[in-house]
């Protein structure tokens, strides 16, 4: 990873969908991903635009976590910090969607391994070349 970018992967999602995106969190973190997720980062008194602002500028894969309840909340502001992930010019920085709705609700950790190993692969091909 590029010393630029003190995060591989900054997980946005809604606090309903929690229970679904931590464990997600905590297998990135165990293949070796430096994981930006709020319940690790952001503190008591910290500025939560602030933090989100400033994980999304240090980190270098976006993945958006899509639901029915992260679609019914207020996204303008995460819209706003994103433009710098889908721009097709910018390849430091990359943008995956992650779909969590109907699919994740049943056979949970087949689908997180799955996208797990996916994850590690585009955002550290190096890494899967390591021996086990």
């Amino acid at each position: 990873m590029s010393a630029d970018f003190p995060y591989d992967v900054f997980l946005s999602h809604s606090a309903k969908d929690k229970a679904v995106v931590r464990p997600l969190a905590e297998r990135l973190r165990a293949d070796g991903l430096k994981v930006w997720f709020d319940e690790w980062v952001l503190k008591p008194g910290d500025s939560i635009p602030a933090k989100i602002k400033e994980g999304l500028e240090h980190s270098r894969v976006l993945v958006l976590c899509m639901s029915a309840q992260a679609f019914g909340s207020d996204w303008a502001q995460l819209e706003a910090g994103t433009f710098r992930f889908r721009d097709p010019l910018n390849k430091e920085r990359r943008f995956l969607p992650l779909r969590l709705d109907d699919s994740c609700t049943s056979g949970t950790s087949t689908i997180q391994s799955g996208v797990c190993s996916l994850l590690v692969k585009r955002i550290s091909p190096s890494y899967c070349d390591r021996e086990n």
